[in-house]
């Protein structure tokens, strides 16, 4: 006797027929295992055993007897039996089960009205589409997408309806429903789907439509083919517009009523008194005045203009046709003081002129403009102190040049009325010095000449440096003054280029800065068309240039004074402050450096020490020393080896883009504390911006955001190529990020 069986006897003794059984099981003796099972009331491993040994019969008739529907029903299954199978499931509630099983045989119909009873609508919706019973899959789905309906605030819901509906459009194909289907496509916004649906239902004109909007020329064109009538002549129409075939677009339309679209191809062929006319059918005013404006017809459109509330276009369209009266009234209800102002006085009305000229703020753009008119007209009129405080005012930080001459020119007249001659006879010798030939300035300048020969000259508290043996004109002290005009009060600071003072203007009575060029007289002569040119740039954010000299045959310039800090220090004193401020100082630095770009001009040294900023965050870029028009190229290297780009390191040619560079460089900087590429000799450095990338700011900075180290590495691509077009583009970059803050 084995082990197994003496244990199964045990247990026997012991009742346990369960346990028995399965020693008998394991001992190969079956018929005392089902046996003791049977003792047991363990049916369904009896069954198991006979079920085993082939004799189905009785299998079956211990699992009828007192064996689990389950067990029934998978007899049945393992035999083939699926009916009873089935019948096993349904006698026993167990409608999911048979369901599943008619599911696996195939027999969907039966599956989906079973899952469709139990409220499994999705399953029953998927078995009627694959049994093409399409109404039904339809009202499965729908009452899908009614349940979840009710749970709107899901997000989840939303994106599980979209694909429901989406099924429901297909099912709608599957019944040859096109157009149904073509309308669910569409109110999600799934609009090929829904013009390719349209053209199968027949409906061309609407599958056009839905291409036209997407921009798919070519295939409503074909659609439109099939068509002939008025509509899809309009629609083919748009299409030539769309493609720029203006004049086919003209023939299309006409003898139809479509003055928008007629209205576009007019314009576009540059005949704009027909496209305005168009636009007046439509009771656009103000698009048929700026039309008529376009196409010269300047009193049609002031009528328009003004007859729509557009006082200023109308004004300006009656200054054109000089009926500065008109004009005058019309600026005065649009509240612009200036044109008003302007206006009157070409008008020959001073007085009214002076009253609206008064009226324009500080802060207007055209403020220095008005200026000029009212010291115009204080001068003709006789009250020169008023003329020269006005003049004063205009000619503050200006240089002499063309634009500003008349100015100087007619505040050195108050000045001579006022009997200050010799201030007068050096604005006169500055417009000499620009242009000899300016008005009557030689013949004024001699008779101030006469008026002073008697005359000892002027005398000055500061006592002008005489040169003397081994003298330094960059280690001036307080008190000297450089050229018999300007004052030192004091040194700003010391670098490649030369010394940088603070000196007071003798002359203008006015403190500005004087950079002492450490160039010698061959290069300066070179440096001084440079300085010339970066004295035309004008803007708020570049540092003014006011007068390029020579003493002691030292090169020198001089420029508006900034108090302020050197970017560098600003960035470590300012380390804290949020970096939203230092975006926007950055966008100040670009729109700068934009001005100068505008003007073809390059910087080429554009570094933190040659950018100054104010305690407002206002920047002002200074030292367009080395600056060149982009037509330009330098003959040699020229640039601080820290933020040179890489072909103005190989001489290759530098642009806008070099600039740019430099400004990711600086940005790098400002960002992280570090400079990118330190080595301990300027050669090293300049091998590194060649063939090294830049390191990551995140690995500097963890705390910089991904997409302000996106565009720092735009900026310092190696190929200006890959890089912001123009500064333009970078600006534009930064103040999109900046929004999202």
């Amino acid at each position: 006797m084995g082990n197994w069986s003496k244990q199964a006897k045990a247990a026997l003794s012991q009742r346990d027929y369960t346990q028995a059984g399965d020693f008998f099981k394991l001992d190969g003796n079956y018929k005392a295992a089902v046996k003791a099972y049977v003792s047991g009331k363990n049916f369904g491993e009896a069954a198991r055993i006979y079920e085993g040994m082939g004799q189905f019969a009785k299998a079956e008739k211990l699992l009828l007897k007192d064996g689990s529907a389950k067990d029934l029903a998978e007899f049945h299954v393992r035999n083939q039996s699926y009916e009873k199978a089935l019948a096993a499931y349904t006698n026993h509630g167990m409608d999911y089960e048979a369901a599943e099983l008619l599911e696996k045989l195939n027999r969907q119909v039966e599956a989906a009205n079973l899952y469709a009873k139990l409220g499994f609508h999705e399953k029953a919706g998927v078995l009627f589409g694959k049994s093409r019973r399409f109404d039904d899959a339809i009202r499965m789905i729908s009452k899908v997408i009614d349940g979840l309906a009710k749970q709107e605030t899901v997000p989840l819901a939303k994106s599980k309806i979209l694909k429901y509906q989406n099924w429901i459009a297909n099912f709608h194909i599957g019944a040859k429903r096109f157009s149904a289907a073509g309308e669910i496509f569409l109110e999600h916004d799934n609009k090929e789907k829904a013009a390719k649906c349209f053209m199968k239902g027949g409906q061309a004109l609407r599958a056009a439509e839905i291409l036209l909007d997407l921009g798919k020329l070519e295939m409503a064109e074909k659609v439109l083919g099939t068509v002939q009538d008025l509509q899809a002549r309009v629609m083919l129409a748009k299409i030539c517009n769309a493609r720029g075939e203006f004049e086919r677009t003209l023939i299309l339309l006409q003898d139809t009523n479509q003055p928008q679209l007629l209205s576009e191809a007019y314009e576009n062929l540059g005949d704009f008194l027909k496209a305005a006319g168009e636009e007046e059918k439509l009771g656009n005013l103000r698009k048929a005045a700026r039309l008529f404006q376009k196409g010269g017809e300047y009193r049609k459109a002031a009528m328009l203009f003004e007859q729509d509330g557009q006082y200023r276009e109308a004004a300006e369209c009656y200054e054109k046709l000089k009926k500065y009266g008109h004009a005058a009234k019309l600026y005065h209800m649009a509240r612009d003081r200036y044109k008003a102002g302007l206006c009157l006085h070409r008008y020959g009305r001073s007085e009214d002129a002076l009253k609206q000229l008064q009226m324009v703020e500080e802060n207007h753009p055209n403020v220095m403009d008005a200026k000029k008119i009212m010291a115009e007209i204080f001068f003709k009129q006789g009250v020169f102190p008023l003329a020269r405080r006005l003049l004063d005012e205009i000619t503050a930080d200006s240089p002499v040049d063309d634009s500003s001459m008349a100015s100087f020119y007619f505040l050195a007249r108050c000045l001579e009325q006022e009997n200050n001659l010799e201030v007068a006879k050096k604005y006169y010798e500055r417009i000499a010095a620009k242009k000899f030939n300016y008005a009557d300035v030689t013949e004024r300048l001699k008779r101030l000449h006469h008026i002073q020969a008697a005359q000892t000259g002027k005398f000055s508290l500061a006592t002008p440096v005489k040169k003397k043996k081994n003298f330094n004109p960059f280690n001036l002290k307080e008190g000297d003054v450089i050229d018999e005009r300007f004052e030192v009060q004091g040194t700003i600071g010391k670098g490649g280029m030369g010394t940088i003072f603070k000196v007071r203007d003798l002359s203008l009575s006015r403190n500005i800065a004087l950079k002492m060029l450490s160039h010698r007289k061959a290069d300066f002569e070179e440096l001084k068309v440079e300085l010339l040119m970066a004295r035309d740039l004008t803007h708020p954010y570049i540092i003014k240039v006011f007068d390029v000299g020579q003493w002691h045959d030292i090169g020198y310039f001089t420029m508006e004074y900034v108090d302020g800090k050197p970017l560098k220090k600003f960035i470590h004193d300012k380390a804290g402050d949020p970096l939203t401020d230092k975006v926007r100082l950055m966008v100040k630095i670009c729109e700068g450096l934009k001005a100068a770009h505008d003007q073809d001009v390059v910087h080429r040294d554009i570094k933190p020490q040659n950018i100054i900023v104010d305690k407002d965050y206002n920047p002002k870029i200074l030292d367009f020393g080395i600056a060149r028009k982009v037509t330009q190229q330098s003959r040699s290297i020229s640039g601080s080896p820290k933020y040179m780009a890489p072909e103005q390191i190989q001489n290759t040619g530098t642009d806008v883009r070099t600039d740019i560079y430099a400004l990711g460089i600086i940005m790098f900087y400002m960002f992280t504390l570090r400079e990118p590429f330190i080595a301990k000799t300027p050669q090293e450095v300049m091998q590194m911006h060649l063939h090294q990338p830049l390191p990551d700011p995140l690995e500097v900075n963890p705390s910089v955001p991904y997409w302000l180290c996106d565009i720092i590495r735009k900026c310092c691509q190696k190929k200006p190529d890959v890089r912001f077009g123009d500064m333009g583009e970078l600006i534009d970059e930064l103040k999109l990020n900046l929004m999202e803050f």
